[in-house]
């Protein structure tokens, strides 16, 4: 799969990592507050999927951007 577009790849590889951030935070403080409730199953549920999919868009995106700052070259 390529993507031509670096601002494209670049901002799905933010995104992605931002969702990883983010719902593992939520399935943390769930854990922490509380665990034998059907809501909070609910929440982990929802929140390792969410996780999930923010991984599999880093791990689509990051070649590409590690390609493309590659090429930027020096400063």
């Amino acid at each position: 799969m390529s993507f031509s577009d670096p601002v494209f790849t670049s901002l799905s590889f933010l995104v992605g990592g931002l969702i990883c951030l983010l719902s593992g935070s939520l399935m943390v403080l769930t854990l922490l507050v509380s665990v034998k409730d059907a809501n909070a199953e609910f929440v982990l549920l929802m929140s390792l999927i969410a996780f999930g999919f923010g991984a599999a868009t880093v791990r689509v995106t990051a070649g590409l951007v590690l390609t493309w700052l590659a090429g930027l070259g020096p400063v």
